[in-house]
């Protein structure tokens, strides 16, 4: 079960059937779900099937406001993994209405998700991906410390092929630790 993590603030707590108007109301907007990679929902019937997924899986928090719980967005962790390089590490994947954007919001959420995953579940990095033209979330992830790893073109909606942009922080980063490298001589 996902615990509660709060901010100043938002909270983000495990999403609920109640939270199916809702969802659906920002999933809906066409500008939303291409941003991220998926359709548009076309009915409360597509929402609620993603709902129950994420009840389920118990992976994704809803976002919703301190003074209002109205889920407004998730953010949520996934393909947890386990090298011998780079230790143990998970994505993290976020989407919001478009109403609350540019407010600081998305930021303070993957800022509580950080300390969870580091400091409760001692991961040693995590993983993060935006689409091209997706310039909120790439901000999101600067101002996080995220590091710009590689960029690739993948299939996207209708086989269409896009650029994803992979980034990644490790522990040691986000504690404010520089990482060094050893060249070979």
């Amino acid at each position: 079960m996902l615990p509660i993590l709060e901010s100043k603030r938002i909270v983000l707590r495990p999403p609920k059937n109640s939270d199916l108007v809702s969802f659906y109301y920002y999933a809906s907007k066409p500008n939303i779900g291409p941003l991220a990679g998926w359709y548009p929902h076309r009915n409360l019937d597509d929402s609620k099937l993603i709902l129950d997924l994420f009840i389920k899986e118990e992976n994704i928090w809803a976002i919703t406001l301190k003074n209002d719980d109205v889920m407004i967005g998730t953010i949520g962790l996934h393909n947890r993994q386990v090298n011998h390089v780079d230790g143990e590490g998970c994505e993290i994947g976020y989407i919001l209405d478009d109403t609350y954007w540019n407010q600081g919001l998305m930021s303070e959420a993957v800022s509580e998700v950080l300390k969870y995953v580091f400091f409760t579940l001692d991961f040693d990095y995590v993983l993060a991906s935006h689409l091209e033209g997706n310039m909120g979330s790439k901000r999101v992830l600067e101002k996080m410390k995220f590091k710009f790893i590689n960029a690739r073109k993948d299939k996207y909606l209708d086989n269409h092929e896009k650029t994803f942009y992979y980034y990644k922080i490790t522990k040691r980063e986000y504690l404010g630790y520089e990482t060094t490298t050893i060249s070979e001589v």
